[in-house]
Formats: C-alpha cells, structure tokens, sequence
C-alpha cells in the first residue's frame, strides 16, 4: 500500500515514500514531466520524472488530499483535503507545489449532502475529487456527495448539482448521482463519474437544471447483490444493485428502477409477475402491485430493519407452495401469512444476523439457514432447529440451494478453498464436490432440474457447471461472460435461460447446459496448449486464423497475463519463468466462444 513508481512497464513497483501508507493521487506539471506530484495523507513532490520525492509541509493537515493542475497555469497547484470522510481545507499553490496557502472556508463541508455545506456527512476520501479547467485556472471544481465549482480559484464554492432529482430541480442546478468518484475535463466539457454513472456537464460556466447530462443509459455496469425471476416466458426480473436501488425487467423487456437506495434482495410472486417485493439494505422491506410502477412499505417484523448492525443484505423470499406467505430473516425467522402486512417469528432468536434462508420447493416444512460457517436445518417448518457437523474451517457460507425435487438435498458454497459441498440427508453429513473448480471464491450456487443433478456455480470470475454425466469435472459455462464476480444464479425453466447477477457487468443469461451442443468451436478447430505441464514456456496453437483475446489467471483469479486479438494460428509464445510453480488458467475468447483451460506450471 501506499505510493508506488514503475519504470519498466509495470514488471516490478517501487514504494516511492515508504512512511506513507497510503496513496490517492498523482499528477504532473502540466508542460513538464519532470515535475510530479503526490498525495496520501501527505503531500509529496518530485523534480526528477519520480526517481525521488520530498514532502512538502506547509499548512497541510493529516489527511487524504486530491491535487488538481490545469495548462492554463502550469504553476498553479490546488489541493482539496478531507477528514473523517468530511471536508478539511483547501489548498493553493502558485510555486509549482513548493508553497501552498489554505484559503478560508470555516464551517463548510463541501463533501456532505446539504446543498448549504453544512452538514457533517461525507464520504471521502471514497467520494472526493478535484478538477481545474484547461483553460481558466480560477474555475475549479470539487466533489464529494454533490458537485461543487468555484470561479475565483477556490476562494467561494457554490453547488452546481444536488444528488435527489427533485432537490436540483427546487434549486435550478444539475442532477448528478450521488457519490461523485471522479471528474475530468475533455475539451471544455466537465464528465463525472458516479456511482449511478456517467455525467458530463457541456457548458461549466450556466448553471441550471440541465447543468448536468446523464450518459449512463447504454452501459451494462450494474453492481447487482440479489436478484429473483418469474418462471414466464417473457421472464419479469426484479433486482437489487449497489448505490441505484432496485431494478425491474418488465415482460416487454424494458428496465426499471422501482426502489431507491442500495438494493438488496428481492422476488417476483410466483403467481403474480405485476407483484414485486423488494429491500434496501439492513433489511428494509417493499412491494409493488403494479409491476414497480408504484410501492408500499412492508411492515418490518417486531420493528427490525432499516438500521446499522443488520445484516447489508437481509433474506426476504417466498413460500413454494402456500400462496401469499413470506419469510424474512433477522437474528430469527418470520413469517407472514398476508404478503407482509403482519409477522409471527416462527424460531428461536439466534442472537445473530442470520446470512441465507432457503426452503425446499416441494416441501415448505424443510428449512435451511446459515449464519456465518454455520449451517442449520430444521424439518418441522421452522419451529425447531439442528446445527450441522460442517466445518468449513473458518470459512463462511455464501451461498445455500435446495434441490428443487428432493427436500432433504442441499448444496452450499464456502468462501475459502473448501468450495462446494452437497448433503443427501438434510446437512447432517457432506460430501466436498470441489473436485477441480479453479482456485477462484465461489459465490453462488443453484440446481438445474434436468434430471441429472445439475449445478451451477459462480464464481468470482466465471460460472462453472456439474452433473451425473461430467465424471467429477466442473465444465466452464462463461459462454462470453465478462470476467466479473456472480453474486447469484437462478434457472428459469419457462425459458430455459440460466440467469445471472454480475457485481459490475449487470444480468445476464444464457440458455441451460445442454451437453449435446456444448462441444466449443474451440474444440472442433483443434485448439491445443502444449507442453501441459510446462516448466518456462507455453505455446497456444489454433488451426483458425480468428482472433483471440488470451487471458492467464494464477489460481487465486489475479490476472497475469492479457493479449488482445493474438494470432494463434501460428503459434503464440508465453514465457512463464517468472511464474511460481502451480496451477493456472488460460482463458480464450473470440467470435466463436469461449474456453478456458489448466494449465501447471512445474
């Protein structure tokens, strides 16, 4: 951690001041490359390209610092600090960073909510930023919750956006979505990247309602926790995403937002697509009757939800088989018999946040939980409750999927190297299926009724898949999925479309494993990796022309090696000297799929 200096292309990293623990951001003099700048809690300068730095003190406090520069004044520096995630000072320079003097803004704190900086709420150095304009050096912009732009060179700041839609319309300026983590001048045009999305500003000098354009439309980049399926064809998704609430894919196949906030976990009715019930984090609980277009509040069960200390991500979901009852999960178990409106606790309070509920679709009286490593089940509908021998060894339990034609069948994915594990009689004993997944954190598991135990799992890079026909082997089933954390899995049956949530890349889906048509292009044009084992070289030879993208992981998903568009048709050359010994994972992509193979390195 900290500041770091590369000089050979990223090869090797050398921490460019040692007693600084952490590093924000680097800039340099605009014209002058030699002259370099960088902040942590300290401020840092150097003459030399970054061979060697110096700290500069002036009237700096202790805390996270954001630099800004601009050619319109390659001598001016600004520097925007922050502490305990509020604002702390603001910094000015006309020295090229030798000198600096703070500017007066007492009582304000510009990273907060209130459009008056006046309040005491932050985010930085998370939500904090600085930009300057290329061509005026007095007009200088600065963000945290909201934007905010000076044009005097940082001695008045004024808002220029709100983050609630109806707050920026009351005030005349911009909507930008909360939590601003980047802004950055092209041209004359300001952009702003958020955690709702992108923004660009076209004219910074007007404000106004329409100060800010939101550019977000388009990009797949959902951070989604939880998301539940309707068995229809078409299907109705409902959706909980970090920092943009909860999300609906209506049957006509359009998006949208229906819950504000962080979105959590959710469901679609099963006999109802038009009824949604939803959550925001620690637990607060929705539903709408009108496909997302309106929402009521579900009453929460003995006052619970809604507050620090619950669980981020609480367990709502529907009975399988009794229409309009439900269950949510706190430290006990609740259940209601009316779609919410009231709650009886149907367990014992287990004096801690319990992670992941699920019942058994053919029989509701078979219940499964896990609180932390702990896994529980209970055969009488929730009143009694047996703790399982599992030992996962410190690790926690991420996910729990109940086999969808036999009750007492459970499956669960563990957070550390012990990854899959499937119990034939209600969790009392287990049998590992890790067998030869990648060494990648599983995430996410779900059966797949076909006849022949199917399972899905996800990862943190990829979906693998396993049944009673693939001899213990895990078959990748990326099918052009991005490399990018699965949150969660569902099967739609209706459809035959495997669903799944991606902490970044949005949903996606593919049709169901079906081995008959699983045979890869790959495969079929004789795609070979050799030598496999390997000791300082490998070759990747493909007989098609068609470029590929080649990617390498090492067994814990970092990734080492990337070659866009490699001619592999004569042969493609990887010196891994510099490998350590074990096993890694070449991943293809090209127009006609995707393949991912082992490789160890001796």
């Amino acid at each position: 951690t900290g500041l770091l200096s590369t000089f050979n292309g990223g090869q090797s990293w050398t921490n460019i001041m040692p007693s600084e623990n952490t590093g924000y951001d680097f800039e340099f003099k605009p014209g002058d490359p030699n002259v370099v700048y960088a902040s942590g809690n300290g401020f840092y300068r150097s003459d030399n390209g970054g061979l060697t730095f110096t700290q500069v003190f002036s009237s700096f406090s202790n805390g996270p610092k954001m630099i800004g520069v601009s050619p319109a004044s390659p001598i001016t520096v600004y520097v925007v600090e922050s502490s305990n995630g509020t604002f702390n000072g603001f910094y000015k320079s006309t020295t090229d960073g030798l000198l600096f003097n703070k500017l007066s803004h007492t009582g304000k704190n510009y990273f907060g909510y209130s459009s008056t900086a006046d309040d005491n709420l932050g985010q930085a150095p998370r939500d904090m930023d600085i930009v300057v304009s290329p061509t005026n050096i007095d007009e200088v912009h600065i963000a945290g919750i909201n934007t905010w732009r000076s044009t005097d060179g940082g001695s008045l700041f004024s808002i220029t956006s709100q983050w609630t839609p109806g707050g920026a319309s009351a005030a005349n300026i911009g909507y930008c979505h909360a939590d601003v983590d980047i802004m950055k001048f092209i041209g004359n045009k300001l952009y702003v990247g958020t955690d709702g999305g992108l923004f660009v500003a076209d004219n910074t000098l007007i404000v106004s309602n329409t100060y800010y354009t939101d550019l977000t439309a388009g990009l797949g980049i959902r951070q989604f926790y939880r998301l539940g399926i309707s068995q229809t064809d078409p299907v109705v998704v409902t959706a909980g995403s970090q920092d943009n609430g909860t999300s609906t894919l209506a049957a006509d196949g359009n998006w949208r937002d229906w819950l504000g906030a962080d979105g959590m976990e959710g469901f679609v009715d099963k006999n109802n697509s038009q009824l949604l019930y939803g959550t925001s984090q620690f637990g607060s609980m929705y539903k709408s009757s009108d496909g997302g277009t309106s929402y009521t509040s579900v009453t929460q069960p003995d006052g619970k939800g809604g507050s620090s200390g619950l669980n981020w991500i609480t367990p709502i979901l529907q009975d399988p088989i009794d229409d309009n009852v439900i269950y949510a999960a706190f430290d006990e178990v609740y259940k209601s018999a009316d779609g919410g409106s009231t709650w009886n606790s149907i367990s014992q309070n287990f004096a801690a946040n319990i992670d992941h509920l699920k019942i058994a679709p053919t029989d509701n009286t078979i219940m499964y939980m896990a609180i932390n490593g702990v896994f529980l089940g209970s055969i009488d509908g929730g009143a009694n409750w047996f703790q399982s021998s599992l030992d996962l060894a410190g690790s926690i339990i991420n996910d729990i999927a109940v086999h969808p034609t036999t009750p007492s069948k459970v499956a669960i994915v563990g957070s550390g190297g012990q990854k899959v594990f499937v119990s034939s009689n209600y969790g009392l004993n287990w049998v590992e299926y890790t067998y030869d997944l990648p060494g990648f954190s599983a995430q996410a598991i779900v059966w797949h009724d076909n006849g022949k135990d199917g399972l899905y799992v996800g990862m943190n890079y990829g979906i693998y898949y396993l049944d009673n026909t693939t001899l213990n082997s895990w078959q990748p089933f990326n099918n052009g999925l991005p490399n990018v954390r699965i949150n969660e899995l569902e099967v739609n049956l209706v459809d035959g479309k495997l669903y799944a949530a991606t902490y970044g890349r949005g949903l996606w889906r593919s049709d169901l494993y079906d081995a008959s048509l699983s045979v890869n292009e790959f495969e079929v044009a004789n795609f070979r990796v050799y030598p496999n084992p390997t000791t300082d070289n490998m070759t990747l030879k493909y007989q098609n022309s068609e470029p590929t993208t080649v990617r390498i992981f090492d067994a814990a998903g970092k990734l080492l090696h990337y070659k866009k568009d490699a001619e592999l048709s004569i042969g493609y050359n990887i010196d891994l000297s510099s490998y350590n010994s074990g096993i890694y994972f070449v991943r293809l992509n090209n127009t006609l799929g995707q393949i991912t193979k082992k490789v160890i390195k001796k």
